[in-house]
């Protein structure tokens, strides 16, 4: 348990820690999100997410990305895989962009979910296979470059409300998230989240809240300090 400790403190410590450059550019977004999730029994699920980015000012598309992914649920152990479409456009509002680059991520994933009370601490360990269009004239399909990406999040889960049924009706959800690259750059980015979930019934939950996003451009000294508003809307079928 000590040792588990130290290894949270160190990223906590690194997640916080800015990469020392003088290339660095503050920006503002906001991200829109629809995530359903089908849900076949206990074990299974389907989840689809589609999120849309732009910049606050100008308002000009950053990125439009869809996940779907396939989980699978044993005890506190939850597994997925699937893949993630992706299309980035400015990086730079100011600049805009010629064109949109595609992306193809094949990704697999474990969580492990523990209980603590009535807080819930979740560890996930990401593997993103990125495929990047790298020819504007040719499809992603007829010519890319590959970068292997290795994500780690801790995230709690505090519920703030709760009904009749002890069930949350209102949850804080705080997590830091850091991505490693194993060519081009290593460090690639960190992420803290601070949101709030809202739940209108047991079916279908709004969420809001508050990224902060520390990033080194692939393969660039320049960083990106990313402040962000998110909005989402999370969507629970049952198909059982």
């Amino acid at each position: 348990m000590k040792r588990l400790k130290n290894i949270y403190v160190l990223l906590f410590i690194l997640g916080f820690s800015r990469v020392q450059s003088q290339n660095v550019v503050d920006q503002s977004l906001y991200w829109i999100r629809y995530q359903n999730q089908l849900i076949f029994s206990p074990k299974f699920s389907w989840n689809n997410e589609v999120d849309n980015r732009r910049f606050f000012s100008p308002d000009v598309e950053n990125q439009f990305i869809f996940h779907s992914r396939l989980h699978y649920k044993r005890e506190k152990w939850d597994f997925a895989g699937g893949l993630t479409l992706s299309w980035i456009f400015a990086q730079k509002p100011e600049n805009g962009f010629d064109h949109a680059v595609a992306e193809i991520r094949p990704v697999a994933e474990v969580t492990h979910e523990q209980p603590i009370g009535k807080i819930l601490l979740q560890n996930r360990l990401r593997i993103d296979n990125r495929f990047f269009q790298e020819n504007p004239d040719k499809s992603i399909w007829e010519e890319s470059f590959y970068v292997l990406r290795l994500r780690y999040r801790i995230q709690v889960r505090i519920p703030i409300k709760i009904n009749a049924e002890e069930i949350p009706t209102i949850s804080l959800r705080i997590a830091d998230e850091i991505m490693f690259n194993t060519k081009e750059n290593t460090f690639d980015q960190n992420r803290i989240y601070v949101t709030g979930e809202f739940y209108v019934n047991k079916n279908l939950s709004l969420e809001t809240g508050y990224l902060y996003i520390y990033q080194q451009r692939l393969g660039l000294d320049e960083y990106f300090s990313r402040h962000v508003i998110r909005f989402s809307v999370l969507h629970r079928i049952s198909m059982q």
